[in-house]
This record gives structure tokens, C-alpha cells and sequence, in this order.
């Protein structure tokens, strides 16, 4: 593989990356102990804890293989040698040994149930999320620095918010044929806790990322479009913006009529449930998106 290639393939593998992070914080807000309304959804959400988890954890050690290649330049298959130094004498090798200790114990915990075990798991996925930091543009300026700790923030909140979407869609879709009055009741329940979550770490988002864009563009001589880097963040702003346009409209239109309607019976309800559950599958389609870009933009230099 040519080094372009290997750019591509990093791409690529960092894109997954985010989606099985994001799948993983997702899945923790929606089995968190002592909460009430993911208490019919907790079992089903454990599995894709434990599953993106485990596949998050295995793909860290290829991301490195494909590092060690671009870093050496050595074709792909030969990148074995040049691993050790890069774990020991650079930036990047530090910042990955953090977020696969953060991966690794992310997976071993998400074994269990429980609030021990979930509480464990929360600490694997903040520390991934802070190696990832450390390893970003955010780190340019050293290490413990405010762009890298708001940087943090941004990666966590983000997840939160496209996890709760992306794996709340998937839950909501699996259930979809519940239409007993009780369970839409539990549904209607659930569907206010993610819309309550997306809506907070979405005031995370925006604080943060005006705060990175900010940082990252100061320094640029020519207008933001001409740039590439400018460019992708605009593509990812406009994904980002649309995301929220969906789910501002659910959250106005289609959750009020779940609330009130759940306590009518199955055949008021149905009519809001399709059309929220239409909307937040659509959401989670566009969350996908801004992940995706999100990974190219960061190997981007600003």
C-alpha cells in the first residue's frame, strides 16, 4: 500500500472508531443504573455496551499498525518493527497507550451489569476519549492544556448526543411492534430521557466546538473555504445544523403528542410514535455523517 493509501485506510479505521465509541457511550446512557425510564430497554442496551466495547478495543492495535506505517513510511506488512518506537518516543504512541488502556478496560467492565461495572466502564470510555484528545490537533499546544481538556469535553459530549440518537433509533426500532398501552407508555418514558440528554450535551457541543473552530482557524491567512480543512468543517457544520433542525422538530412536534397520547391506548399513540421514530432513525442516519466527516477532519491540518 502506498502512503495515501495507508492515509485513506487510517481514515477510514478512525471513522469506525468514532462510530464504536459513540455506540458505546450511547448504549452506557441507555443502561444506566437507577434510571427509571431505560429500565425496559436496559437488557438490550448492555449488548451493544459489550459489543462496541470489545470491537473497539481490537480495532485500537490495527490503528497503530497503520500509524507505525505512515510514521516509518514502510509498506503496511514490514510496519511490525517500527511499532515499539513509535509507542516510545512519540506524542502519538503516549496518547494511544491511554486510550486503549481506556478501551480495554471499557471492554473487560461492560462484561458485567451492574452500577460498579457500568460506573468502570464510563471511566474506560472518558479515558479512550482523553487519549483521543492527546492525540489531536487540540494537543499542539502540549498536553493538559485548556484546547485539549474542551476538546475532551467536545468528544464526550458529541457521543452522548449522537449515541443516544443512533442507538436510541436502534432500541425504538427493535420495539417498534410493542404496542400494548403499558409499553408505549414505558416508550413515550424513554423517548423524553433521550431527548433530555441529546438536548443537554448538545449545549456541550456547540460551546466547545465554537471554542475549537475558533482555535483551530485563528490562525489563517486566506478565507475559510479556500482551505480544506475549512471546507470539511463546513461540510461537518452543515450535517451537525441539520441534525439539529430533526431533532428540534421531534422534540416539538411528534414528543408531545407521544407524552399525551401514551395514555390513550395503542391506536392514538401509533400515529406519533411512527413519525417520531421516522425522524430519530433519520437523525441517526445524519449523526453517522458528522462522525464520518468528523474523522476526516482530523487528519486534516488546519
Amino acid at each position: 500500500m502506498t502512503t495515501d493509501q495507508l492515509v485513506v485506510a487510517q481514515i477510514a479505521l478512525a471513522a469506525i472508531d468514532d462510530i464504536l465509541f459513540t455506540l458505546l457511550v450511547g448504549a452506557l446512557v441507555c443502561s444506566a443504573p437507577s434510571v427509571r425510564p431505560v429500565e425496559h430497554f436496559r437488557g438490550m442496551a448492555g449488548r451493544w455496551q459489550f459489543a462496541a466495547a470489545v470491537s473497539l478495543a481490537i480495532s485500537c492495535p490495527v490503528y497503530l499498525w497503520l500509524q507505525a506505517a505512515v510514521m516509518s513510511g514502510a509498506p503496511l506488512l514490514a510496519a511490525w518493527s517500527a511499532i515499539r518506537p513509535v509507542l516510545a518516543q512519540s506524542h502519538f504512541g503516549l496518547a494511544w497507550q491511554v486510550g486503549f488502556v481506556g478501551a480495554a478496560l471499557a471492554a473487560v467492565c461492560s462484561r458485567w451489569s451492574g452500577r460498579n461495572a457500568w460506573s468502570a466502564t464510563v471511566a474506560g470510555a472518558l479515558i479512550y476519549a482523553a487519549g483521543k484528545a492527546a492525540a489531536s490537533h487540540a494537543a499542539d499546544e502540549g498536553d493538559f492544556t485548556l484546547p485539549e481538556f474542551v476538546h475532551l469535553m467536545h468528544l464526550s459530549a458529541t457521543a452522548v448526543w449522537a449515541g443516544t440518537v443512533i442507538v436510541g433509533a436502534a432500541m425504538l426500532y427493535r420495539r417498534r411492534h410493542d404496542i400494548a398501552p403499558e409499553r408505549l407508555a414505558a416508550r413515550a418514558t424513554f423517548c423524553t430521557y433521550l431527548s433530555y440528554m441529546a438536548s443537554i450535551s448538545l449545549v456541550v457541543v456547540i460551546g466547545t466546538g465554537i471554542f475549537n473552530a475558533t482555535m483551530d482557524t485563528a490562525h489563517l491567512t486566506v478565507p475559510w473555504l479556500h482551505t480544506q480543512y475549512g471546507r470539511v468543517l463546513t461540510l461537518k457544520l452543515v450535517f451537525v445544523a441539520l441534525a439539529i433542525v430533526l431533532g428540534g422538530f421531534n422534540r416539538i412536534t411528534y414528543l408531545p403528542r407521544l407524552q399525551a397520547d401514551a395514555e390513550s391506548g395503542a391506536s392514538a399513540s401509533a400515529h406519533a410514535k411512527r413519525g417520531f421514530d421516522r425522524l430519530v432513525s433519520l437523525e441517526a442516519v445524519i449523526m453517522i455523517a458528522v462522525l464520518i466527516v468528523a474523522a476526516l477532519l482530523g487528519h486534516t491540518s488546519p
